[in-house]
């Protein structure tokens, strides 16, 4: 029995000395992540914490999106705050890229100058005088 034990002994120094170079060669992340429900949990306990570091976002409304972008794509991840933490920051330089300069419309007639003026935020728009019954235009844009 001693020989075999030795060679199991052998086999196992073997082992470890492999594995040894196997790290060296390619490096395998020695933490271990807790599950999804409770990485998500984790998220969810800390939201204001969140709020704190992306003050422009509705944290809890990214959170549901975000679970639902993963399960409508049928994705996971390994890193779930990693991946909620890349979301956010994704969605906060997406609104401050769609804020705009906002602007005020002063539409009027052209026909007369008895004719009341009338401001909108909307660009587009068909506005008719009641006075003279003739479409309206944008005489002035003022910057909010």
């Amino acid at each position: 029995m001693s020989i075999k034990n030795k060679e199991f002994e052998n086999l196992l120094l073997r082992i470890d000395s492999l594995e040894k170079r196997l790290d060296k060669l390619d490096p395998v992340s020695k933490r271990k992540l807790p599950s999804k429900k409770e990485q998500v949990e984790e998220i969810q306990n800390n939201l204001e914490e969140w709020s704190k570091k992306f003050p422009s976002l509705d944290v809890e409304f990214e959170l549901l999106k975000m679970l639902d972008w993963l399960k409508a794509n049928q994705k996971r991840k390994k890193d779930y705050k990693a991946f909620f933490r890349n979301w956010l920051r994704k969605s906060s330089n997406s609104i401050e890229k769609k804020v705009e300069d906002v602007y005020r419309y002063i539409y009027g007639c052209t026909n007369s100058g008895d004719c009341s003026t009338q401001d909108s935020e909307y660009k587009d728009m068909y506005i008719f005088c009641k006075t003279c019954g003739s479409q309206k235009t944008i005489i002035k844009s003022i910057k909010s």
